[in-house]
Order: structure tokens, then sequence, then C-alpha cells
């Protein structure tokens, strides 16, 4: 029979539970949405977190879902051995307070012997050593044999990994681990004594945890109320299993990818283990690059970007070390989309947008890169070999150097030292990194207070509701005034004049920040007094209005109204609309690789950050504003209509990059130019966005570029403030207006023309200065060599004067430091007959480190710049002494 596919496992699970009264629900995003304690989402539950806790708000108490996971702790052992991951599927079933173990184990047990067919002998389980429930149910309900049950600590067996002793508090419960024995038959290991299976022969395949108890302050575990179940499985192991592979990376899940780097590097995987490492990780980390750049976290340098582009970095070195030194990892994202596209199809449709990402990315990765390694090579090959286990001298603040100066990742640096028989100093390093930190804190200032998930946790422990949103039909509404938060999340009874609050009313007609649109502003007025609201957030399903009272005071339970700026809001609604069909001709005339990648819509301007590798023309960003135009000059009405998520794909709706959506979603929809998901507010008719004008361009990351435009009023007042720019210039210049342009480049050509004569005015005498040169010069063994300190000479005279001074004193080495007003340039000539003594290029890049700067160039010819004027004296010395070390100066 054939082995069943991953795609083949997945489908049979989600059925299977489906069948036991589950609900099949779609993947969270890895970018969680409401959890600010985390990076990624590293489990299916994680999404599920207030309904463990019972104070979610699903209908549903019984789920199941396969989720995209990624964790990093791991990241050193991806490559090396058969499991490891940083991208990776879990399936998951759960239950919040419905069924318990009995039920969870009988179904596990059936799905692993009966849908996937593995034999009964091949499987082992291993329990908490205190659950004896879980035994007479693996015992007497499945009919285990007690042999096949393991029972182990608090370590292995229990979640989280020692809560009884450790901690933290709060939810915990006993877990049962399926194992998969690849040597059945053979004695199992004797228990006494016995801490974990060994994996060399068992492989997990699945936990169940049984979320049970209430872990106190003093250690008590105390049974919960409502009893959880977890269940997580590994998609990637099970397949690995079914089909026979000695690995993961052997399943279908990963082959092709290694298929496709043996091809492009010329060397088939299998064939030279070290190469396969870096294969393997390579497979492993595009997976994962890919993934998180279509759910919308970027490669930055912080947080979770910082992440991202950690994992692209390390693929992208192995590929340079494959021999892939050009960009290759992008090429592989259409790899993944026809691998995983059917069950996530974000990574089809965010297909463009990574690719554009990700070569930027490698293109900027590969500059530094080489930098760094010559750097690096540099450093090592002047180090001293440390004795074992000890640190290589200077290498924590060497490398705390290339992280800060020049972006090399700092794991690649140790990685290599590592490989070179050299040992980083990672203490140095982070104190290095930790004085940085400090300096970074000491110029931060503390911004408002965050408010975090406890106020809609307390909001809903009072039996309050989720707010009502009318703000797409109206304005103004009265309403209820439910509850006032404030520092701290407190519930305040009341807040008085000068006060500054959170207010949640049942109903609310404000927009609440999100999806790039800025919150609403307003009023709230009750019969004690009024409020100004500043902005509206949303924190699961509640509407948070940031207010200020301004006299009076306000009440928590009275009656309020709430009025929404309506100026700010209508000017709010242009740009936003006007952002949409910015974006639709954006991939009209740059390509379908466009799509968002950030936005910010407020009344003042709209700006938007959208992938793209290369800078745009003028003569594109014209035609962008023009069909902007075009579109508002139609005055096509626009259509909002909600609809099931899968009708608006089918219908070609655009599902915005690293948004997570509902099965019911809100479409808008503009002529037939612009299709998009859209929870915000609109105008009701594209002319009433009345003109568009782009404003400024510009880079903001490697393959993502912004834009900032204006409409309507903020259009017309910027062609007002034009035309009085031009007017005052005009005057200025003495002309009409219509020949600003005109007197502009007659002037440029007069300026440029001065300046030639100047320089040629002020130009050195080669001739005079050369004799000077010459007369320095010092002759050593047949060969001559000078430093020649030399103030005001630009680096082409000083270039110049080196090649005239070869040509008359050769074999020569020559050095010339010109100090200026505020630089110092470094200009360094060596005949070729002695670069093996003294190379230009090594000799520039010491002095010039010397002076602050930097530089480099060829063993015969190179030049630099450096920024200490004050250190010319020393660099001179140093030049000499360099040659004299050579050999070349007495």
């Amino acid at each position: 029979m054939k082995p069943l596919t991953a795609a083949e496992i997945r489908r049979r699970y989600l059925k299977f539970f489906e069948e036991q009264g589950h609900k099949i629900m779609a993947s969270d995003s890895l970018v969680p949405a409401n959890d600010p304690t985390l990076l990624f989402t590293g489990a299916g539950m994680n999404q599920f977190k207030d309904m463990f806790l019972g104070k979610g708000t699903l209908p549903h108490r019984r789920v199941t879902t396969s989720q995209k996971c990624l964790r990093v702790p791991d990241l050193e052992n991806v490559g090396f051995t058969a499991r490891h991951h940083t991208f990776f599927e879990m399936l998951g079933n759960f239950s919040f307070g419905d069924y318990f173990k009995k039920e969870c184990i009988a179904w596990i047990w059936s799905f692993f012997k009966d849908v996937c067919g593995i034999p009964a002998e091949q499987m082992v389980v291993t329990i908490y050593q205190d659950d004896d429930e879980a035994f007479e149910i693996w015992t007497k309900v499945v009919g285990l044999s007690p042999d096949k049950v393991f029972r182990f600590g608090e370590k292995e067996n229990f979640w989280p990994a020692e809560a009884p002793s450790k901690g933290p508090n709060g939810p915990c419960g006993p877990c049962s681990e399926i194992y998969f024995d690849s040597k059945p038959g053979q004695p199992y290991p004797a228990k006494l004594g016995l801490e974990s299976l060994p994996d060399d022969r068992f492989t997990e395949v699945g936990n169940c945890v049984f979320t049970q108890f209430d872990r106190q302050s003093d250690g008590t575990l105390k049974p919960l109320p409502q009893r959880n179940i977890d269940v997580g499985l590994g998609l990637e192991r099970i397949a690995a299993v079914l089909q026979g592979a000695k690995n993961n990376f052997e399943t279908e899940l990963f082959r092709p990818y290694l298929d496709h780097l043996g091809k492009v590097s010329g060397s088939a995987y299998g064939k030279e283990s070290r190469r396969d490492v870096r294969m393997r990780r390579i497979a492993d980390h595009v997976r994962a690059i890919t993934f998180c750049i279509a759910d919308g976290a970027l490669p930055s340098n912080e947080g979770r970007g910082y992440v991202v582009r950690k994992i692209l970095r390390r693929a992208a070195r192995d590929g340079y070390e494959l021999g892939l030194q050009r960009p290759f990892l992008f090429e592989m994202v259409d790899l993944v989309g026809g691998l995983m596209g059917d069950q996530y199809p974000e990574v089809r449709e965010n297909a463009g947008q990574c690719r554009a990402v990700i070569k930027a990315e490698e293109e900027n990765f590969l500059t530094v890169y080489r930098q760094g390694m010559a750097r690096l090579d540099e450093f090592l090959a002047a180090a001293k070999k440390p004795a074992a286990g000890a640190n290589t001298d200077g290498s924590g603040d060497f490398a705390f150097t290339l992280h800060d100066t020049y972006g090399f990742p700092v794991d690649i640096t140790s990685k290599v030292m590592e490989e070179r028989g050299h040992r980083l100093d990672e203490a140095g390093f982070e104190a290095a990194m930790e004085a940085q930190r400090a300096r970074a804190r000491a110029s931060m200032a503390t911004t408002d207070a965050v408010f975090t998930a406890s106020v809609a946790v307390k909001l809903r422990d009072q039996g309050h509701a989720a707010t009502q949103f009318v703000g797409y039909e109206v304005l103004q509404a009265a309403t209820k005034l439910v509850a006032l938060v404030g520092e701290g999340d407190e519930l305040l009874p009341r807040a008085a004049v000068g006060q500054r609050v959170l207010v949640v009313a049942a109903t609310s007609p404000f927009y609440a920040q999100g999806g790039g649109q800025v919150g609403d502003r307003g009023r709230v007025t009750t019969t004690t007094g009024k409020a100004v609201i500043s902005n509206t957030t949303a924190l699961d399903g509640f509407h948070l209005h940031q207010a200020m009272v301004e006299s009076g005071h306000l009440e928590a339970g009275q009656p309020c109204e709430l009025q929404v700026d309506e100026a700010a809001r209508r000017a709010t609604e242009r740009n936003h609309t006007a952002t949409h069909l910015l974006h639709a001709a954006l991939r009209r005339v740059l390509g379908d690789h466009v799509s968002q990648a950030g936005s910010e819509v407020s009344p003042d301007r709209l700006r938007f950050d959208y992938t793209q590798p290369e800078k745009p023309s003028a003569e594109q960003l014209q035609r962008v504003e023009d069909l902007v135009n075009g579109q508002i000059l139609l005055a096509n009405d626009v259509a909002a209509v909600v609809r099931n998520l899968d009708e608006a794909r089918a219908n070609g709706f655009m599902a915005l990059f690293g948004e997570k959506y509902g099965e019911r979603v809100r479409t808008l929809q503009v002529g037939e130019f612009s299709k998009e998901l859209c929870g915000g507010t609109h105008v009701r008719n594209s002319g009433n966005i009345g003109s568009f004008r782009i404003v400024t361009e510009t880079a903001v990351a490697a393959g993502t570029r912004r834009l900032e435009a204006v409409t309507g009023l903020g259009a017309l007042d910027l062609a007002r403030q034009e035309r009085l720019w031009l007017g005052q210039l005009a005057t200025a210049l003495k002309v009409p207006v219509a020949r600003v342009g005109e007197r502009v480049a007659e002037l440029s050509d007069e300026l440029k023309k001065t300046r030639k004569e100047l320089e040629k005015a002020l130009a050195p005498d080669l001739d005079a200065e050369l004799q000077k040169l010459r007369g320095l010069a010092a002759d050593h063994a047949g060969s001559r060599t000078v430093v020649y300190v030399r103030p005001g000479l630009q680096a082409k005279d000083a270039q110049e004067l080196l090649r005239r001074a070869q040509q008359a004193l050769d074999p020569f080495a020559g050095v010339v430091l010109s100090p200026g007003a505020e630089d110092v340039q470094i200009v360094v000539a060596v005949s070729p007959a002695l670069t093996s003594r003294v190379k230009a290029g090594d000799l520039v890049k010491a002095l010039a480190t010397l002076l602050g700067g930097g530089g480099g160039g060829r063993p015969e010819a190179a030049q630099g710049k450096g920024k200490d004027v004050g250190k010319v004296e020393a660099a001179a010395a140093a030049a000499a002494q360099a040659l004299a070390a050579a050999g070349l100066r007495a």
C-alpha cells in the first residue's frame, strides 16, 4: 500500500476529529493577534488561551486544527538532527471543559492505529509518574500491556515541565506521550532509573496534555473547575514514520527542496555530510521565512523581525558555503507554495511579496557577509588560538563591532570561529551589547501606558458583552457607558475633571484603530459631564475610547451620547479609499509582486508601505498618480459587502499581507479597479475623494518602500503651498514662473563652470610635489618607500602623485596622508614586485581603522578616508612602522 502523504495525514486527522464532534478551525497566524507575550505562535493551543481559562467567547467546546508553528530555541540543532525544525505543523484537538482523559486517549490511539495504520506492537506510551488514572485507561480501556506504559517524572510528563516543583503558578497538568518504536520485538529498556526513552529507537509522535490543576503559590495543585484537553501531534514526524523515512527531511515535505538545492549547487543531497547539513537547514529555514513573511512578519532589527532576519541570514550563509554566491532563497518561495499552498493559501497569494522581500534581504546580506568575512578573516589571522575551553582574546569586542557597525550576525561570527578552532567570548559580547542597550534606554522617554488583555477579561467577568459597532451607518449614538478603566486596568466608578480614562460603551459609532486606519476621535457626553476622546482602540471585542474629562464628571452605568468628529472621519475615509486605489495602481504599473507591507491612514495623510525591490522611476510614479485620479474622476460607487471568506477569495478579493480573517469577511470594491478585504471606513463614491497627490516615495527596508500621499482638501492645500513656493522662487530669480526651471538650469551650468575654474586655480603643482616626495623617499635594498603628509590634497591628486612617483622610483611603496578640515584622505600605491611583502589594501584598512574611518582596495593600489584628523602623525608613524616590518624601510 502506498504510504500516506503529509496532506492525507492532515486531512484524515481533521476529518476523524470532526466525526468526534469537533469544529475544524483554521490555523492561527504565526503572528499572534491578541497575545503580546508571544513573538510567534508556537503551539496549537495558543489561539485558545482564553477558552482554556474559561474566559473565551467561542461557541465550540471541541475544536481541531492544523496549526503552523515557529520555535527557535532549538535553532542550533536544525539540520544536524532528524527531527528539529523552526517551522512545523502541529495537528491538535482540544476540549474546553468537555471530554477528558478517557475519550482523549481512546481517540488518539484509534487515530494512530486505525486511521494511520501503525501496528499496536510498534507503539508505546509514557505517563506522569503519579497519573494512575491515565495508566488505567491505557491498560484497561485501550488494552495496552503494562510493559508498554512508562512512568516518568515532571520534567518529561508534566506541562509546563517541572511545574509541580518549580512553577509557574496557574493551569497545569500531567501529560501522556505516544511513541513509535522502530525496533519492535527487541527488549524494552529497563524502567528502573530510566528518565526518558532513547530517541535512537523511539520517536515521539503525539502528546496529550490533561490540564486539570491550578498550581498555587505554596506549590499545591488545586483541581481546576474546568478540566481541558490539549493534544499536539507533529505532522512532520508522523509523515516520516508512515513513509519509512530515516528522518523528517526525507519525506515529501522536504525532499523537493533538497533536490532543488542539489541541482542549483551542482552537488546532489546525500553525497557529503557537511553539505547535507547545510541543505537540510536551508530546506527548513526557507519554509520558516516564507510563512513568516506571508503572515506579515518582515525582516528587521528588532522583535520578531530580528528572528526572521536571523533565520534568513543563516540560510543565506549556508547557500554561500554551498557555492551559491548569489540570491537563491527567493527562487524557492514557489516550492513552498506548491507544497503547502492548498492548506495555507496565503503562501501562494503572497508569493510575489515574499520573493521580493527575500531577494532584497539576500542581496543586502551578501554585501554584509563578504565585508564581515573579510574583517573576520583578518581578525582570526592575527589572533592567537586559545587553549582548550578558553575564549579568543578580544573576540567579544570584535564581534560586537562587526554586529553593531556592519550588521554581521554574531551567531555566524561564533560559528565561523568555532569552525576555525577559536571560541567567541560571549560574555564580552553580551557586556558590550548591554552597554549599548543602556545607552538606548537612557535616550528613550516613557510613552503612554499600554492597556493589556486583562481589561477585556475584567469586563467580561463583570458580565459586559462586547461593544456593538454602528459606525458604518452613523456617527452619533445614544448608549450606555458600561465601564471606566483607569491606570493599572482598574475599573472605576467615576472619573473627575482632568482625569484620563478608557470609556467602554455598549454601542459605539467610533471606529477602533485597526487595519492601518487610525481610531476615531470625538466626544462623550452624559448628564453629569463631558469628555474629549482622542483615540479609539479595540481589545477582544471591546472598544476602548481614550478620553479626558473636560467638565463635570463621568459615572459608570449612566446613559451617554457618543459623537464622532465628522470632519476627521470623512478625511480619513477619503484617504483610506485612496489607499485601496493606490495599491491597485501600483500593482498595475510595477507588477503583481507589489503588496501592502503596512499602512497608516489618518485625517491628514496616508502612508503606504509596499514590497518592491527597486526605486520606481518618476514616470512610473506619475502613471500611478494618474491611474488613481482617473478612478476618482470616474466616480464609481464603493461597495462594502459581508461574505464568506472562501466566496470572497473566489471572487477575486485580495486578502491583505499578514492579516488574519475569520469565516465572514467584509469586502470593499471600487468599480472593477480595486477589490480587497477591509473592515475600515470608506467614502460612498470614489468621486468623494476629490483628488490625489503623491508627496514622497522612500525606502524603509530591504525590499520595502513607502509612499505618502494626500487627498481632498489636503491635496488642494499642497497645491496652494507649492504655488506659493514657486512664486517666491520666481521672484528671487527675477523671471516669470514659466521660466523658473530654465533659469535654475542656467545657474547650475554657471556654478559647474565656476567650480572647474576654481579647482584649476587651486590645483596643486604635482611636479613640485613630486620633487618634495622624492626628497623624502628612503632607499632600502633597491626599493624606495615614502610616507608623505600633505594637507589639502584631493584623493585624485594624491593618486596621480603616487602614480608619477612609482614611474620614477620603481620598485616603490608609497603612502600619502592628506588631512583636511574634517577628514583625512589615505592613498597607498605598491609596485607589483613588492606586493608579496606589503599590500596596499591591507595597509589602507589598518590606517583607516586607526583614523576612525574605512577603506580598501587592490594589493597594488588602495584608498580610504579617516575621520580623526588629530591622529595624522600617529597614522604616519604606523605607516612607516608597517613598511619597516615588511623589510622595506630602514
